[in-house]
C-alpha cells in the first residue's frame, strides 16, 4: 500500500536527561549536544529542579528544555514500577524507552490517570505539557509521525482535507501549520486557563498542571488536622502526669510515715512510701500535672511538627492526590502505635531522618498500588492535538 513519506528522515525529537545530580546531567548533555549533526534539532528534557545550575553551564540553552517533574518525584514513580518502559539503573539514571513524547508527557498522562482522570482527559493534559515544555515542536513531531506510518488504506482519519493539502503543499507545511494553529489555540484556550498553566514558557511549568496533585498548602492543612499532638498525645499526657504525681506522693508520703510512733526509720518510709504512691495517683494533677504536661506536651509538639515537615515535603515528592495522603494519614493513626513511635524518635540522635525512614516505608507501599499504565500511543496525541487545530 501507498505510503505518505516524510520530506525529511525521521529523527528522535527528545531526550530525556534524568540524574541524580546536576554534574551528571550536565555530562550527559554534553554528549548528547556533541552528537547532534548539522542542523539537527534535538531537544533534553533535564529535572525540573536541575534546569537552572544546568543551563548555567551552557552558552546554548536552546536546546535544553525544563521538565515538569524533580528528579525525586521521578525517581519514586520509577522506583514503583508501575508505568511501562520506565526503568532506574543502578546508579539513580532514569530512562524512559519511549522518548518521542518525552518523560514529562508520560508522567503527566500517569499521574491524571492516578488521581482518577479519563483516559481522554489524561492524554489531554500529556499534550498540554509537552507543549508547554517543548511548543510548537511538540505538536509537529506527533503530527509528522501520525502522517508517516499511516497508509491510504489504514487511514487515522485523515480528512480529504488534509490530504489535499499534503498533495498541494507538501507535508512540512501542512505539519507547520497544523503545529502552529493547535499550539496558539492550546495556549489561548479556556481549557488551559482552567489548568491555570501558561504554555510555551517552561519556567513555570510544575506537577501542579496534572490533575488532582495537591498544592503544598493543602498537603500541610491536611496533615496538621489529622496529626496534632492534642490527638496524638492525649493518652500519654493523662500516664505521664499520673507517675509523675505517684512520685511526688512518694515524698510527700514519706512525711507522712514520720510521724507513726514507735517504728523504725526504713519502716516509717517504706510505709510513707506506699500511702504516697497512693496519693499521688489520687491528687497527681495538684502534686505534678502541670509541670509534667507542659514537659510532655512541648516534646510531643516538636515531635509531631518534625514528622509534619517530613511528611509534607514527602508527600509533594510522591505526588500524592488528596486520597493517597488521607490513607497514609489513616494508616499512621490506625494502625501504628504513634505515641511509642515518637517517644522513640525522640530518643535517636536524628529525628528528622528517623521521621523520613518510617514515612517512606509507608508512602512506598501506597504508590505500589496505583494502577500499571501504558502511555498514550502517538494517535492518540495526535487526536487531542487535532481538536486544538
Amino acid at each position: 500500500m501507498e505510503q505518505i513519506l516524510l520530506s525529511k528522515k525521521h529523527r528522535q525529537l527528545l531526550h530525556n536527561v534524568y540524574c541524580p545530580t546536576v554534574e551528571q546531567t550536565i555530562a550527559i548533555c554534553e554528549v548528547e549536544l556533541e552528537q547532534l549533526e548539522e542542523g539537527q534539532i534535538n531537544y533534553l528534557e533535564v529535572p525540573f529542579d536541575q534546569f537552572e545550575q544546568v543551563i548555567a553551564h551552557f552558552n546554548n540553552t536552546d536546546y535544553i528544555k525544563q521538565g515538569a517533574f524533580t528528579y525525586q518525584q521521578v525517581r519514586h514513580i520509577a522506583e514503583a514500577g508501575n508505568i511501562h518502559h520506565l526503568t532506574m539503573n543502578e546508579q539513580g539514571m532514569i530512562c524512559f524507552l519511549e522518548e518521542t513524547i518525552g518523560m514529562s508527557t508520560a508522567l503527566s498522562f500517569a499521574q491524571s490517570k492516578w488521581n482518577g482522570a479519563e483516559r481522554e482527559d489524561a492524554v489531554e493534559n500529556a499534550v498540554l505539557t509537552g507543549l508547554s515544555i517543548i511548543g510548537e515542536s511538540f505538536a509537529e513531531e506527533i503530527i509528522e509521525q501520525q502522517i508517516q506510518f499511516a497508509t491510504m488504506s489504514e487511514q487515522i482519519e485523515l480528512d480529504e482535507g488534509m490530504l489535499g493539502a499534503i498533495k498541494k503543499n507538501g507535508t512540512k507545511a501542512v505539519v507547520k501549520r497544523m503545529a502552529g494553529s493547535a499550539t496558539k489555540k492550546a495556549a489561548y484556550s479556556s481549557i488551559a486557563a482552567k489548568k491555570a498553566i501558561t504554555l510555551l514558557n517552561a519556567n513555570v511549568v510544575t506537577g501542579a498542571i496534572v490533575t488532582g496533585v495537591m498544592s503544598s498548602v493543602d498537603i500541610v492543612r491536611t496533615i496538621k488536622g489529622q496529626m496534632s499532638p492534642a490527638q496524638l498525645f492525649k493518652n500519654v499526657s493523662k500516664t505521664a502526669a499520673s507517675v509523675a504525681g505517684s512520685i511526688g506522693g512518694l515524698i510527700v508520703g514519706g512525711g507522712i510515715g514520720f510521724t507513726i510512733p514507735n517504728v523504725s526509720t526504713a519502716v516509717i518510709s517504706l510505709i510513707g512510701g506506699i500511702i504516697g504512691l497512693i496519693l499521688g495517683s489520687v491528687v497527681a494533677t495538684k502534686l505534678a500535672k502541670k509541670l509534667l504536661d507542659l514537659i510532655i506536651k512541648d516534646d510531643a509538639a516538636k515531635m509531631v511538627e518534625i514528622f509534619n515537615e517530613q511528611l509534607a515535603d514527602l508527600s509533594e515528592q510522591y505526588l500524592l492526590n488528596e486520597r493517597e495522603l488521607q490513607q497514609v494519614l489513616h494508616d499512621f493513626n490506625e494502625i501504628y502505635n504513634m505515641p511509642q513511635e515518637f517517644r522513640e524518635m525522640f530518643a535517636t540522635n536524628n529525628r528528622a531522618a528517623f521521621a523520613r525512614g518510617m514515612i517512606e516505608k509507608e508512602l512506598d507501599r501506597i504508590v505500589r498500588q496505583r494502577m500499571y499504565l501504558q502511555v498514550p500511543t502517538n494517535q492518540e496525541l495526535y487526536k487531542m492535538i487535532e481538536r486544538f487545530v
